[in-house]
Formats: C-alpha cells, sequence, structure tokens
C-alpha cells in the first residue's frame, strides 16, 4: 500500500529502479535518527517485495494471498527479528534461528525477507553470526537492517550493506505532515521539538494522556527554580503509577539537551531557559549525566518517588 512518507520519496524511488532492473540489493542498511519512519518504509518494501501481483505504480497489490498474510503478520517468507520483550539485547540464538530459516526455500513468495532491528542491539556474537549470512545470501533473499545509530554496528556488517540514510525532515515538511496528523489544539509546534526534529517520534508522544501531565511536569519544573513549589511533594506526583517514570525522565532529559543547545522555540522551554539562564552549562552537563543514570535505574525494581526526589533536588539547586 502506498504509505511511504513524503520525505521517504527520494529512496523508494530508487529502490524501485533497482527492483525494475532485477539489481536489488541482499542487504540493505537503513540508517537515521529514530522517529523518521525506517520501519515503516522496511515494511512497505518488504510487503512489495513478498507480494505476487504488485501493481505498475510500484507498490504491493494489497489484495493477493501474500499480501493478505502479509496483513496477518503470519507470511511464512517473512521474518522479523527484534530483541524479546523487556529486553535490549538481540540475542545471538535469535540470530542464528534467524539465519537457519533464512535458509529454507520461500514457500509463497519468490523470496525470502528479514527485518532486524535495531541492528544496534545485536552484542558482537549475534553480529557475527549473521556475517557469514551478509557475505553469501540464499537465492533472490533480502535482509534489511534498521539502525537509529549505525556507527554502533561492526564495520565488517556496515560494509557488507547498502546502506540508506534516512534523515529527519525539515522542519516545515514534518510541521506540514504532523499538522494532518495531531488533534485539533494539539501543537504541533511543541511535540516536534519535544521529539528533536523526528516527526513520527513526534506523532507518539502527541498523546493526550502523556501531553497533559508531562505539561503539568514543565510548570512545575518553573515553581521549583521559582522556590513556589516542594521537590519532595513534586516527586510524590511524578511516581504516579499511571506514568512511565522512564517517560517523565526522558522528556526532562530532552528538555534539559534543548536548554543547552538553545533551541528554546516553545513557551515553556523560554520560560524554563529565562530562569536557567545564569546557571552554568557545566551544570546542566552534569545534570544530564545525572538523568542518564536514572533513566537507566528507572527500568528497574529502584523506588520510583526516591528516584524522582533526587533528580528534583538537583534541580532545584539551580535557584
Amino acid at each position: 500500500m502506498n504509505n511511504i512518507l513524503p520525505w521517504q520519496q527520494k529512496n523508494w524511488e530508487q529502490l524501485q529502479q533497482q527492483l525494475n532492473l532485477q539489481r536489488v540489493p541482499h542487504a540493505l542498511l537503513l540508517h537515521g535518527p529514530e522517529g523518521t519512519g525506517k520501519g515503516l518504509f522496511a515494511s512497505i518494501f518488504a510487503q512489495r517485495l513478498l507480494c505476487t501481483t504488485p501493481q505498475e505504480d510500484g507498490f504491493s497489490c494489497g489484495s493477493c494471498p501474500s499480501c493478505k498474510l502479509f496483513a496477518a503478520a503470519t507470511h511464512p517468507d517473512l521474518i522479523s527479528l527484534k530483541p524479546d520483550e523487556g529486553k535490549s539485547i538481540l540475542a545471538v540464538d535469535q540470530v542464528r534461528e534467524m539465519v537457519r530459516e533464512f535458509a529454507f526455500t520461500p514457500q509463497i513468495s519468490a523470496r525470502k525477507v528479514v527485518i532486524l532491528q535495531p541492528a544496534e542491539s545485536m552484542n558482537n556474537s549475534a553480529a557475527n553470526s549473521l556475517l557469514k549470512t551478509l557475505e553469501e545470501p540464499p537465492g533472490e533473499a533480502v535482509l534489511m537492517l534498521i539502525s537509529h545509530a549505525p556507527a554502533r554496528l561492526l564495520p565488517t556488517i556496515r560494509s557488507r550493506c547498502q546502506q540508506r540514510a534516512f534523515p529527519s525532515p525539515d522542519r516545515t515538511q514534518s510541521l506540514q505532515w504532523l499538522q494532518q496528523k495531531l488533534e485539533q489544539g494539539m501543537s504541533e509546534e511543541a511535540v516536534l521539538q519535544l521529539a528533536e526534529g523526528a516527526p513520527l517520534k513526534a506523532l507518539a508522544l502527541a498523546n493526550p494522556e502523556q501531553i497533559q501531565p508531562h505539561q503539568q511536569m514543565g510548570e512545575e519544573l518553573i515553581n521549583l527554580l521559582s522556590g513556589r513549589a516542594d521537590p519532595i511533594r513534586v516527586a510524590i506526583r511524578w511516581s504516579d503509577k499511571k506514568l512511565d517514570p522512564s517517560i517523565t525522565l526522558e522528556w526532562l532529559q530532552q528538555w534539559t539537551t534543548q536548554i543547552i543547545k538553545g533551541d528554546t522555540q516553545s513557551p515553556l522551554l523560554n520560560s524554563l531557559a529565562s530562569k536557567l539562564q545564569p546557571v552554568d552549562h557545566k551544570q546542566l552537563f552534569l545534570f544530564y549525566d545525572k538523568l542518564t543514570a536514572a533513566i537507566a535505574l528507572s527500568h528497574t525494581p529502584v523506588n520510583k518517588e526516591l528516584l524522582f526526589e533526587g533528580i528534583l533536588l538537583d534541580w532545584s539547586r539551580f535557584r
């Protein structure tokens, strides 16, 4: 189906040309910032590669048996590989099983397709298990690696893939796209800034259940810098079980990053930046590091209220 995002058009056209010439690479590395739609692009291209009756415009038909199996996530010739739920590492056993399945003859389509993401979640053992397949892929098989941080991949992995860059689109294009997607009254400028220019990430953040409490969070941060709020009481609200503590900390870290960069186009960030103007940037960098450690701790059984207390007490010292 034609759901290619506007800023992906060039990559799509180039791959279509290769497909028409029967020169599709056996291994593709789709890389770029998180939230730019690499996974969506890979899924659309995978469906096209597996479709048995593609349309003249280069997209899958959406109605052949292959497309119906793809839509039901039961296509036998498609392998989707990612870390197990709750894990950050793609285990070597998962990669070895994929390599074994990848070598089998396709059951329905003309080729097998693998989508592996994020590629940087492979440790060295898993990456080394993949290398032989990258060197000698079976038949017409296509393996797509999706990476938010390609520099973290082994050079031998990168060198064996044809690379396709997916940078963040320009601000105007992102805002126009978000305008069509967001609920009325939602500020596309604010969520795009929070998502550091990544439009799909901005769309995911633009959830009223997240936006409203985190807007309140910003106001509380301003009040803490003015001495009008108590960090202990604020920590109690932030530890509300309905809110994901890691997301709350990531929002604060993103705000801190934007204040350091001077990228403060929203009224909320302008107010925070104004309050923090006398603060040495070295102190903000140290606070950023503390947030990184707190985000890691938030995924453990640590007492969330105490975790927030420590962060908010540090924030209050910027007064």
